[in-house]
């Protein structure tokens, strides 16, 4: 039983249980005895390749005693890069076979890029390519797999961002509905809240459409092409919120305002609170009725005149 509670207690508070140590560490130990044989077989213990694998491997274990998991997964995949020198051709030729197979998982650059450097005419893998060029196809396929999983790291990090906002602002949406009801008797009808409580559920609506797209964004960033950076920075994600809650203000003082009547910006009429709520979260959630009223309000020609002249700008 003690011992037990020993194990929990170190899987808890050690980094070594955590999968993505593990899986690396596991990695390490199944490739570092390979790594030995290979250079005592072929008698290269002073040449470049195998010094600078030793020291990567070795660099390796100090970022995973750091839990640099990135950094260490960088080196890791140098090292067995480096170790392509010293295998012969059989060996090279069924690597770069695999390769070429695992190539259609990548993207579709890297995938061409690694079809023309170790494919012929045909399409396929007949002859062993030089150490050179199977290194550069192996450092093509692991930079792949870097960038998902660093994507992965970014996308975890702020989603439990957006996920702690989101808490937060179901619960804001709670007190203000309890304030309201239970505080000052307000049924939410169509005269019996006043402006400010209008503008405050509006925005606790339209923060929560914009925070709810915002996370749909952050999941599907894995299907962009642009720089991870800067698709998922904090800056752009916080920029698509505070946008989306301007966009609830600007539509609830135009349904607001006498313009309201001659635009005619929704078909069906709104009489109560909770229409503004539901529309707010919309507003936010999407950019589209910003859009669209702004057609209604100067038209769409001069919009989109406006799009023209701007883009001409240099």
């Amino acid at each position: 039983m003690w011992k037990r509670f020993k194990l929990t207690l170190k899987r808890v508070s050690t980094y070594e249980y955590k999968p993505r140590y593990s899986r690396l560490a596991g990695d390490i130990a199944s490739f570092e005895p390979r790594l030995h044989k290979r250079i005592f077989d072929t008698g290269s213990a002073q040449k470049q390749w195998a010094l600078k694998s030793l020291e990567l491997l070795k660099q390796t274990k100090e970022f995973l005693d750091d839990y640099k998991i990135d950094e260490g997964w960088k080196s890791f995949h140098t090292a067995k890069r480096f170790e392509i020198y010293g295998m012969d051709k059989h060996e090279r030729l069924a690597l770069a076979k695999a390769i070429y197979k695992e190539s259609d998982k990548l993207n579709d650059w890297r995938k061409a890029s690694i079809v023309s450097m170790l494919g012929n005419k045909a399409g396929e893998v007949t002859d062993a390519p030089e150490p050179d060029v199977l290194i550069l196809a192996a450092e093509l396929k692991d930079e792949d797999y870097n960038n998902m999983y660093y994507m992965n790291r970014l996308s975890h990090n702020i989603f439990w961002l957006l996920s702690g906002l989101l808490f937060l602002n179901l619960c804001l949406i709670v007190l203000y509905f309890v304030i309201c009801s239970g505080w000052y008797d307000i049924k939410f009808t169509k005269t019996d809240l006043n402006l400010t409580g209008h503008i405050i559920g509006v925005l606790l609506f339209g923060f929560l459409g914009a925070l709810t797209s915002a996370i749909l964004f952050t999941r599907n960033l894995s299907k962009s092409s642009r720089i991870k950076e800067i698709t998922s920075s904090q800056v752009v994600v916080m920029s698509k919120i505070f946008i989306g809650v301007g966009f609830s203000i600007f539509i609830f003082l135009l349904l607001r305002s006498s313009v309201a009547d001659e635009i005619k910006l929704f078909s069906f009429s709104i009489s109560q609170p909770l229409d503004y709520f539901a529309i707010a979260f919309a507003s936010g959630f999407t950019e589209k009725f910003a859009q669209k009223s702004m057609d209604l309000l100067i038209g769409k020609d001069k919009t989109e005149k406006s799009k023209t002249s701007e883009s001409g700008i240099i």
